[in-house]
């Protein structure tokens, strides 16, 4: 080295190995404490759950005759992006679209690009996709089956209206299952999503998109989102306001985390107490009307329903619309339920976001005309809505020797609770009649008639009292909320009557501390229907047509209905709690159910009818050294474990057994043969 460089370029170049070294350690050094300081103030897990892989297959929509709306040139699949002014996905739509799917790993971020979250993506959640290769239904949206866009809604962590994703009624009542490489969709029947892994999967997704943001220059996948949602608005301020919007984002996801006591899994939804929960907690921001999650359902399979007494499956709810707009509030449309802070500030107006319109047409969908328009005694009834889906050709052939065996088994052991089936003339002169009720004094009635459900009390049954107890137990908090509204109930000797000639009677509901939750949840919906009607300018003539013909009746602790078997054999998992894989099980006396049952595979089992169970939830149910219950590990290999050891997930009860000890004895044991001969039955109805 020359002696006339300088002493300190000298130094420089004998030590620059280490000076180098010490830059790299310090830059690792501050970006790892960039990371860590993002990762701590995320509060959010960004870890996605395991799922199980996506099967791109045909698909075959199975021939139920979905009724067109009236007046409407609508497609017939029109209810699948029909939106019902909701915003069930925390974010805008064009964020949706833009938005990438985790990495398994979060730190992968800063390597490749994944796919978009609406690509493959999303339909390993139990979604269904409309644009896969030759279905006949493709989604101009580009979105799965079940999600609308609904235009100007507020949104948690935005301060503008934008356009929102949510559920249709479809998300949650359109089935799916997958046999010799075809996948069948069955409109009307129990959705096969996990609204649980949604919710962690999207906010995994959301939140490594934040972090990456964190992380300059290695932000990679901000910036491509960043230019996806921004387009030629993309600049330094734009960019700055969106990751600020990205970050409040992720604060209220953090905020809104679910208490779950009870896991829902594939194919399940604690739909009661998840809406008491948006209603109650949620839109008047009080956090003690929050209830834990702890009584999921399977989805329930609506075909025939618009014409039940009675519908959900504890017979609470009457009216068609009180049911639409409550599920539409469930999952999050809009209403305003502000509760006054001072003198000055009017109550709540129960202003909406719900189209009821919209939820008229779709009910008209699934209804179709009235069944006994033209009936004359002796003939059937005719179904023009929605109908039950009928057994495929392309599935096993249907064994008819058995049949003929089977049917007359249904007549013995089923048809006390469930009716004669539909193709009998005495299901259509026996089992329907107008409801009766009493209003301002006056005994009135329905002006048509409506099928009459059985309803079986929980202690005779002896299925999971979870559900039933959930509008029967559940209070909530409503003062100064603003009811006051009349609701028709069933009502006794000992409480308030005018004529008592009906045990139906409207009474009025007001503010309370401790509301029933039916009777609150039922008064929110009839006032944020009625706040409809009049900012629409509804006539008194038109509301009852909108409203379905019905009267605004609720009621809890009536038990579990039993409803009509049409199409069952397409409505897998059994029970109301989703707790039983297939029919065969079913039939079988509650100590042979296996205690373990694998939901999210979309296999059908075409013998003993309802979902496969893999080889690893078989052993499972052999061993006699399992962990004790509510320990097992809630997912194994993407897909979910029900332990029905656990309260709310109980498979005990509608048992056919010799034993008369057994709760919820319905019949006698049935032996393999008369087992096998009553379900080739069920799959003719």
């Amino acid at each position: 080295m020359p002696r006339n460089y300088p002493i300190v370029l000298r130094w420089l170049l004998k030590k620059w190995p280490w000076i180098i070294s010490a830059v790299i350690v310090i830059t690792v050094t501050s970006f790892a404490f960039r990371a860590i300081t993002a990762l701590s103030e995320l509060k959010y897990g960004l870890t996605p759950p395991t799922l199980p892989k996506y099967q791109h297959l045909d698909t075959q929509f199975l021939n139920q005759n979905g009724w067109l709306p009236e007046g409407k040139n609508y497609d017939h699949k029109w209810p699948y992006h029909a939106s019902q002014g909701t915003a069930t996905l925390p974010i805008p739509y064009e964020w949706l679209a833009a938005l990438e799917a985790p990495k398994s790993v979060p730190w992968f971020i800063l390597f490749s690009a994944e796919k978009t979250f609406l690509s493959e993506y999303i339909y390993r959640l139990g979604f269904i996709n409309l644009n896969d290769a030759n279905t006949p239904y493709s989604s101009k949206q580009q979105l799965p089956l079940g999600l609308a866009k609904t235009a100007s809604i507020n949104m948690p962590g935005l301060d503008r209206k934008t356009t929102a994703i949510g559920f249709t009624c479809t998300a949650c009542h359109t089935g799916q299952f997958t046999y010799d490489n075809t996948r069948y969709v069955v409109d009307g029947g129990p959705a096969m999503t996990d609204l649980g892994l949604l919710t962690q999967s999207l906010g995994a997704a959301i939140g490594q998109t934040v972090l990456s943001s964190k992380l300059a220059p290695f932000d990679g996948r901000f910036e491509r989102f960043a230019r996806k949602v921004l387009g030629s608005n993309y600049n330094v301020v734009s960019k700055a306001k969106l990751k600020s919007a990205l970050q409040d984002t992720v604060a209220q996801l953090a905020k809104g985390q679910d208490t779950i006591n009870v896991t829902e899994g594939f194919t399940r939804l604690d739909a009661l107490n998840r809406i008491g929960n948006k209603v109650f907690a949620d839109n008047m921001d009080r956090p003690e009307n929050y209830n834990p999650i702890e009584a999921p359902v399977n989805y329930p399979h609506i075909w025939t329903t618009s014409w039940f007494d009675w519908v959900q499956y504890d017979g609470s709810i009457m009216q068609p619309l009180i049911r639409n707009a409550g599920e539409a509030l469930g999952v999050e449309a809009f209403v305003d339920m502000q509760i006054p802070t001072n003198s000055l500030q009017q109550a709540a107006t129960f202003s909406s976001s719900i189209p009821i319109e919209t939820l008229y047409q779709l009910e008209k969908w699934l209804a179709g005309d009235y069944p006994l328009q033209d009936y004359q005694p002796g003939q059937l009834g005719k179904i023009t809505g929605l109908k039950a889906p009928k057994w495929p050709q392309s599935l096993p052939n249907i064994n008819h020797k058995l049949v003929k065996k089977g049917k007359r088994l249904y007549v013995d052991n089923c048809q006390g609770c469930h009716l004669p089936t539909m193709d009998t003339p005495e299901f259509w002169a026996k089992h329907w009649s107008q409801i009766e009720y009493e209003q301002d004094g006056q005994v009135k009635q329905t002006e048509r008639k409506y099928l009459r459900l059985t309803m079986i009390d929980v202690n005779e049954i002896g299925t999971d009292p979870a559900q039933a107890q959930v509008l029967l137990d559940r209070t909530v908090n409503t003062k100064d909320l603003g009811l006051n509204t009349d609701l028709c109930v069933p009502v006794n000797k000992n409480q308030k009557t005018a004529l008592m000639q009906s045990k139906l009677q409207f009474v009025n509901v007001q503010d309370s501390a401790t509301n029933n939750f039916a009777l609150a949840l039922g008064a929110v919906v009839e006032q944020t229907n009625q706040q409809w009607f009049a900012q629409n300018y509804t006539s008194q003539a038109a509301q009852p047509r909108l409203e379905g013909g019905r009267p605004n009746c609720l009621r809890n602790g009536a038990g579990y209905k039993a409803r009509p078997l049409n199409g069952i054999w397409a409505t897998a998992p059994y029970l109301h709690n989703g707790s039983v894989p297939n029919l065969y099980s079913l039939l079988s006396e509650p100590s042979s159910r296996p205690t373990f049952v694998e939901l999210g595979s979309l296999a059908f089992d075409p013998i003993n009818v309802g979902i496969v169970q893999s080889k690893q939830v078989i052993k499972m149910n052999n061993q006699s050294n399992a962990l004790p219950a509510n320990q097992t590990d809630d997912y194994q290999g993407g897909f979910f474990i029900l332990d029905t050891r656990q309260a709310g997930n109980l498979n005990t009860g509608h048992a056919f057994t010799n034993d008369p000890t057994v709760q919820g004895k319905i019949g006698k044991k049935l032996n393999h043969d008369e087992k096998m001969a009553l379900i080739e039955y069920l799959k003719t109805l």
